[in-house]
């Protein structure tokens, strides 16, 4: 064999002989060549000669399949016929002194008995004798068969993962590890009218309203820095111009091994929720001041209320509570929203009239549909309530013969409510003394509603006229002072 005698090593696994021993006669250069590959790690073959002759290192001969050991020694293009046209070209360049580079080279292989599809990242480096010439060709090699498949999945999973972003009928978004955004739903464009050039990388927060821009980014950024949950609310502008009330969540997404990939997230809209929520804490508040006001309006009544007996104290009492009553009933029917003036004119008159054997017919509603304020419905009651009182003891309500006539109209801002009757006893003259009723009447009409009252005593029956203005202060009602 010579002095170049390498093969002496013994097999570095079961099966598989060691590099073969340098040829007799060979040039020097290839038993350098064939010894560098020995104890090599990294698959690598030599192909030397006019014919190519094949020789390959251990960590190669798995690649082969059942062609080694055969293959050691044999010609080039025998070794690996199937794929030679297509390795051919990257050869003669070799040959031709040029060393080659190709990654992730489809080649379709027979190495274990039928075809499979391949890929490598190899190098084609010329190999030169003693004397300089190019004698062959040189290769290191690794298959990347796996990571191409793995990739081509991964590409494939994330193709699908993006069609169900895209189907999805919230706003979705993905992000690298870095917090670059790589992905936004169409869903997220047809919402906010950014195109992909727009919304893409950190662009998504110009559709994030000013003031709630720079914190936004801040929790954002914290969330990609502690990989953890996020969740924010802010205003998104729609392509329309108008801000929406959003929540975006979103949660780390992990690749097989656990590794950190980025975020994934939803943007939901939540205007109408938020309104809805918002509005439910305002009726809250309402209800709260609301009760406030009535108890207090009670307690005046139970303070003022003036009777010769118990039994006659007791009916005023529960008359002016009850309609406190149902002035409230009327009120959470609407969501305290208002009241229709004919509904609380007819709901205060309707006991009166059934209880005194009455009919409808005794009064009449005369009017354009008003809404009155919340604010507003409660003093109105009371006032139809106390002047009915008044009617049904001492004016048109007392007899059978008499009649009520109830009208009311706006006017430059201003509700003005007319109350006269005819029929009942005859008036001599106005009453000595302003009794509760009075005072009650007075003070609703002015201190709780800023308005004004003026009691005109004719002999045929009481004609009264209340003007209230419709644009009432939302804060504290006025302090009730029926006293004065």
């Amino acid at each position: 064999m010579g002095g170049d005698d390498i093969g002496d090593a013994p097999p570095t696994g079961a099966g598989l002989d060691p590099i073969p021993r340098c040829p007799d006669g060979a040039d020097p250069s290839l038993a350098t060549i064939l010894r560098l590959m020995r104890h090599s790690r990294q698959p690598m073959f030599v192909a030397w000669g006019p014919d190519l002759a094949f020789f390959y290192n251990d960590a190669y001969a798995p690649i082969l399949g059942g062609r080694h050991p055969g293959a050691q020694g044999r010609p080039f293009r025998q070794v690996w016929p199937e794929i030679w046209d297509d390795i051919w070209p990257l050869i003669r360049q070799a040959l031709a002194g040029q060393a080659t580079w190709s990654e992730n080279l489809h080649l379709l292989m027979e190495r274990h008995g039928y075809k499979e599809d391949t890929w490598w990242t190899f190098s084609y480096s010329p190999a030169h004798d003693e004397a300089g010439r190019v004698a062959g060709m040189f290769c290191s090699c690794i298959e990347t068969t796996g990571q191409v498949l793995a990739e081509r999945r991964l590409r494939e999973n994330e193709g699908r993962f993006r069609a169900l972003l895209d189907a999805a009928p919230a706003l979705m978004w993905v992000t690298d590890r870095t917090g670059y955004c790589t992905h936004l739903s169409r869903s997220w464009y047809a919402f906010t009218g950014q195109t992909p050039a727009e919304g893409l990388g950190t662009g998504w927060l110009d559709a994030v309203h000013p003031d709630d821009r720079s914190a936004s980014k801040v929790r954002f950024l914290q969330a990609v820095r502690d990989r953890t949950p996020l969740r924010l609310d802010y205003r998104l502008r729609r392509a329309d111009g108008v801000w929406r009330w959003a929540i975006d969540a979103a949660e780390p997404r992990l690749g097989p091994g656990g590794e950190y990939l980025g975020h994934v997230g939803s943007v939901l809209d939540i205007t109408e929720r938020r309104e809805a929520e918002e509005h439910q804490a305002l009726l809250a508040r309402e209800v709260d001041h609301r009760a406030k006001n009535v108890l207090a309006v009670v307690q005046a009544v139970l303070r003022l209320t003036r009777a010769p007996d118990l039994p006659s104290f007791a009916r005023a009492v529960e008359g002016r509570v009850a309609a406190l009553a149902r002035a409230q009933t009327l009120l959470s029917k609407d969501r305290w929203a208002g009241a229709d003036l004919r509904t609380v004119v007819a709901g205060e008159l309707a006991p009166f009239l059934v209880e005194h054997g009455g009919a409808e017919s005794r009064a009449t509603l005369r009017g354009s549909p008003v809404v009155v304020p919340a604010a507003a419905a409660q003093p109105l009651t009371m006032l139809v309530h106390e002047l009915a009182t008044n009617a049904m003891k001492h004016g048109a309500l007392s007899v059978e013969s008499g009649r009520l006539l109830v009208t009311w109209r706006v006017e430059d801002g201003a509700l003005h409510l007319g109350w006269i009757e005819t029929g009942g006893p005859a008036i001599a003259a106005p009453p000595a003394r302003s009794g509760f009723g009075t005072r009650v009447l007075d003070g609703t009409a002015r201190a709780q509603l800023g308005g004004s009252i003026t009691l005109d005593w004719r002999p045929e029956g009481l004609a009264c006229h209340i003007t209230v203005p419709l644009s009432l202060p939302q804060e504290e009602d006025a302090a009730i002072d029926w006293a004065g």
